[in-house]
């Protein structure tokens, strides 16, 4: 037999052995290895051929179950493969790092961080190693499933006693209102609008939730600053505002907004809308990250005449 015909029979068989300790593998480390694998893989192999080798294997090592993730220290998440920003963190180990990279610098040791939209907890636990003990975030997540997640991984991180959790919606107003969650393919699109929370299929469940204005929220956590603030919440960011002038006013916190016309839209407001508001409050918008712009305070103080 020649020595190509051997090399490749020994791969095959080499192929064969590692497939069959794959299969006899649980399914959480099965869903683990590969994980590593893959993380590793597109951080060091140096060639444009053969980089998308893990997605070519990704068969042998399914079905995917969720598993326990420490990604860094004082951030340990419940991650799903198969849900988008779960998914992501799993194969990159971050989410929006370009927008958390912008937002950062802006959360001091000591300092207040509002999170609406928190989902799993991304932001909120990455802001709670950033504020310590002596800070504060507050994370606002109403939809139910994705809540019971995000206060597990505040407790598998350590980080109950600096967040808060209000397991509300934010809107202008106190009031209730239909809420749509969105398939498990991507949870993070739940919204107030069933077009914005179905657009990767089908939602997976309907039902009322309770809504603040967020300057309740902040103003009920007691806190005595507010230095930065993250608004993710799939089309429902002018009503959010609406609900948090006395806090942007007061405090002046550097805000990163998700600005996606097409969802605000679905409930009657617009970019453009956004955009006037903010500069209305005296912020000019800044540097784009990912879906989102950060919006910093100007020296003029805003106007005292009403929003139009």
């Amino acid at each position: 037999m020649k020595r190509k015909g051997i090399r490749t029979l020994f791969l095959v068989l080499l192929g064969l052995v590692v497939a069959g300790s794959i299969i006899r593998m649980r399914p959480a480390l099965r869903t683990k290895v590969f994980f590593v694998f893959y993380r590793t893989w597109y951080a060091h192999y140096p060639f444009a051929a053969g980089k998308v080798l893990p997605n070519s294997l990704a068969w042998l090592f399914e079905p995917f179950v969720p598993i326990w993730v420490q990604v860094e220290p004082g951030v340990t998440l419940w991650l799903n493969p198969y849900d988008l920003v779960s998914g992501s963190i799993l194969a990159s180990g971050a989410w929006e790092p370009r927008t958390w990279h912008a937002l950062a610098p802006h959360i001091p040791s000591g300092g207040t961080f509002v999170d609406v939209g928190a989902h799993i907890g991304w932001y909120s636990l990455k802001a709670a190693k950033l504020v310590g003990a002596k800070g504060r975030v507050i994370a606002v997540e109403p939809d139910r499933d994705t809540l019971g997640r995000l206060r597990d991984n505040i407790r598998a991180s350590g980080a109950g006693a600096v967040i808060l959790v209000a397991p509300v919606a934010c809107s202008d107003s106190e009031s209730t209102l239909n809420f749509y969650s969105a398939p498990g393919a991507n949870t993070g699109e739940s919204s107030l609008s069933l077009a914005n929370a179905s657009q990767d299929g089908k939602v997976a469940a309907t039902y009322q939730v309770r809504a603040r204005r967020l300057d309740d929220i902040v103003n009920e956590a007691g806190v005595a600053r507010v230095d930065a603030m993250k608004i993710d919440v799939e089309g429902a960011e002018y009503l959010v505002l609406k609900g948090a002038v006395e806090t942007l006013n007061r405090f002046k916190p550097v805000v990163v907004l998700e600005v996606n016309d097409r969802q605000l839209r679905s409930m009657g407001s617009s970019g453009d809308e956004v955009l006037a508001f903010m500069r209305f409050h005296a912020y000019t918008p800044g540097e784009h990250a990912e879906e989102n712009t950060v919006f910093m305070p100007v020296a003029a103080p805003p106007q005292s005449s009403a929003h139009p």
